[in-house]
């Protein structure tokens, strides 16, 4: 397999490759459908132990569930490797389920447990070879299968847990292709998109023409009802053959993304296009095995800035071995794009839900 396109097969997953690399195979019957109402459909659930209520060392313990002020469903990312079949189960054992729990739910959903109950549902998520465009039709029939199950989550959420509380939508990659759909068929212009604290639709391409549906890019910290996105790669790179081979949904759709003007907000002052340096990095969340217990994070690893639609980085070469993977060896930093702003998502959260209340009490503008 060459270089490319072995960094395109990993690159919407979390640094890991199958031996065999990417295989088509025939379509088989799709799995069995999660019943949201069972307990183990769900990856994260307020008062269920998981990687959800991880906090790394150094940072405040988090509050108990019912002491939190706001809720945020989280939609993973691309956890299963193989192309035997288009979709995963939802419960599919093996590394795929060890990282979700001990990858995903630890490194980016935990962010959130500051300030949110967290709800993360298993869907059945599309296989890593969906994302090659290889098969366009194919692709979006896993897509398909994928967001109907994350849809029936929330909504599922929405009747039974949220009983009008402000809520956050967060996800990561693959997550988040879903997430952008969700956002626009489930939110903009409906009542609910007032109890929106923000999405967090990370890692993804996400065109700026998705305000034309009624939620606005964020242009500041304490912003609310908006959405951020960022793609972060080393100083100098470009993720063109990740661009050019995505699926966006926009107008009712799936279409190329084919060269449009993506979203780009600096986690370092949630400003779209922005730039900031090192010392705005409250501290970065090193990767670690599963198994391995978290280290504490990294104040002013790197700076940031937006160019050409991606987030700029340069991580220095003594904190290097704490940020690497298959991945980073093409100069992309995808599956750290939690990671690196880890304690600046955590602290912003917090402080759009404060904005949020603030507004909903008629205190702020």
């Amino acid at each position: 397999m060459g270089s490319s396109r072995a960094a395109r097969c990993a690159i919407l997953c979390l640094g890991f490759m199958t031996a065999t690399g990417c295989v088509r195979a025939a379509a088989p019957a799709p799995p069995a459908a999660p019943d949201y109402a069972r307990a183990d459909t769900w990856a994260a659930w307020p008062g269920r132990p998981s990687g959800a209520d991880t906090v790394p060392p150094g940072l405040d313990a988090a509050p108990l569930p019912e002491a939190r002020k706001a809720d945020v469903f989280f939609v993973h990312p691309t956890t299963y490797l193989s192309n035997a079949t288009p979709n995963a189960r939802y419960d599919e054992p093996g590394m795929t389920s060890a990282q979700i729990d001990r990858g995903v739910l630890r490194f980016q959903a935990s962010v959130f447990n500051a300030c949110c109950r967290i709800y993360a549902p298993h869907y059945r998520q599309a296989a890593i070879g969906a994302f090659m465009r290889e098969d366009a039709a194919r692709a979006t029939a896993a897509y398909e299968l994928a967001y109907g199950d994350v849809l029936r989550a929330f909504d599922y959420y929405l009747a039974h847990e949220n009983h009008g509380r402000p809520f956050i939508l967060a996800s990561h990659s693959q997550g988040s292709l879903h997430a952008m759909r969700l956002l626009q068929e489930r939110i903009a212009g409906q009542p609910l998109q007032q109890r929106l604290v923000a999405a967090y639709i990370v890692g993804y391409y996400l065109p700026l023409e998705m305000e034309k549906a009624g939620v606005p890019v964020c242009r500041s910290a304490t912003q609310t009802g908006c959405f951020v996105d960022w793609n972060t790669v080393k100083q100098g790179h470009s993720d063109q053959s990740r661009e050019d081979s995505r699926l966006v949904w926009l107008d009712g759709r799936y279409q190329a993304a084919a060269r449009r003007p993506m979203t780009c907000v600096n986690p370092l002052d949630w400003q779209p296009g922005g730039s900031a340096g090192a010392a705005r990095n409250l501290g970065a969340l090193p990767g670690v095995r599963p198994g391995q217990e978290l280290r504490a994070p990294v104040a002013h690893l790197t700076g940031a800035r937006c160019d050409g639609g991606v987030l700029h980085i340069d991580i220095p070469l003594t904190e290097r071995s704490g940020f690497a993977d298959l991945l980073t060896l093409f100069g992309s930093y995808h599956i750290y794009d939690y990671n690196i702003f880890y304690v600046n998502i955590r602290t912003n959260a917090l402080e759009r839900i404060n904005a949020w209340h603030a507004r909903a009490a008629g205190a702020g503008p």
